[in-house]
């Protein structure tokens, strides 16, 4: 699934999108997650906002990314390296329930590929003058994550592959209402996830994971110059997996927050900052250790008052805590 289909199908959804009246267009965080080969396995949640899905209304997001994966290093009784790139496509489903809640459900698939991203990033970094990174001595477009301790194969995916993802039930409760605080939202959000995937192919964890956090909007105090604020935080706690059991850690904290800037009735403009602590310990390692940030940059456009596409493009703020580069599209229908 080569990234620049993903980019055709978004100017195909953009092209078939009918002009019609919009009133105010809530603007969404990006849904998106850390793609890093030993991180996208967890049940980390992607960001979202303050506001849930109305009684009796349905929301459907499908969102496809692809992230470019270039890094390696060795340290005592330690080797790793992550060449390739991981495709993920999820279908996020919310429903607001009469009581107030929210419920929905988080279908995924999951693939790493050699892919076809090495020569445009080479260029790309050429043209920024920050040099090629070690990636003109190894071959291109190849799949090898590898990583090893103590003369143990921890991980080592070198065949082309695409399966189920973990898949996630979710729940949410607004925590108060519209009348109190015109154009801001917070509620709580928790969700569940199952371990669907195949480990040995870095669908899934093979562990049990949960979430709590607050998630955050505010399209108000900003709303003279057409800024809406959002962000979120929480704790992640997930039983012992099957990838790097005796290292992984019990529990990670993660964050997101970010701005839109709506300049144009059906044009929003967004960055967005989304970190975490780290997953495993006893590595001397940053891929493996360290806590991970990226930025996320991009925007929607408003097809219609029920249709919104994302386009995104995020980038390693915590060199090697996450994907060199990683393209994000989502097409979301309110129901």
């Amino acid at each position: 699934m080569p990234v620049q289909r993903l980019f055709l199908l978004g100017v195909l959804c953009l092209c078939l999108g009918l002009p019609e009246p919009l009133r105010a267009a809530e603007v969404l965080p990006f849904h998106t997650r850390n793609l890093q080969p030993t991180v996208q396995i967890f049940g980390l949640p992607a960001a979202e906002g303050g506001r849930i899905t109305p009684p009796g209304k349905t929301r459907g997001r499908l969102v496809l990314e692809t992230a470019n994966n270039f890094t390696g290093g060795r340290g005592p009784g330690e080797g790793l390296e992550f060449d390739g790139e991981t495709y993920r496509m999820i279908l996020a489903l919310r429903r607001g329930l009469a009581s107030g809640w929210e419920a929905g459900i988080d279908l995924s698939l999951v693939g790493h590929h050699g892919g076809g991203l090495d020569r445009l990033i080479e260029r790309w970094h050429d043209l920024l003058g920050v040099g090629k990174g070690g990636r003109h001595r190894r071959a291109r477009n190849r799949l090898f994550y590898f990583y090893q301790k103590d003369g143990q194969r921890e991980i080592d995916v070198r065949e082309n592959n695409l399966g189920i993802g973990d898949w996630s039930l979710v729940l949410a409760r607004p925590l108060f209402k519209d009348h109190l605080a015109p154009g801001r939202a917070l509620a709580l959000r928790s969700g569940i996830k199952f371990p669907t995937g195949n480990p040995d192919r870095l669908h899934g964890s093979g562990s049990v994971d949960m979430h709590a956090r607050l998630t955050y909007s505010d399209a108000e105090t900003l709303k003279n110059i057409h800024l809406t604020l959002f962000a979120s935080g929480g704790i992640l706690a997930m039983t012992r997996g099957e990838v790097m059991p005796a290292q992984q850690r019990s529990h990670v904290w993660f964050g997101s927050a970010g701005l839109g800037w709506k300049p144009w009735q059906r044009v929003a403009l967004k960055a967005q900052v989304d970190g975490h602590s780290a997953f495993f310990r006893g590595s001397s390692l940053r891929e493996i250790k360290a806590p991970s940030a990226q930025l996320v940059l991009g925007g929607s456009y408003y097809l219609s008052e029920r249709w919104i596409l994302d386009l995104a493009v995020s980038e390693d703020i915590v060199v090697d805590s996450a994907p060199d580069v990683a393209f994000h599209l989502a097409l979301t229908r309110h129901f």
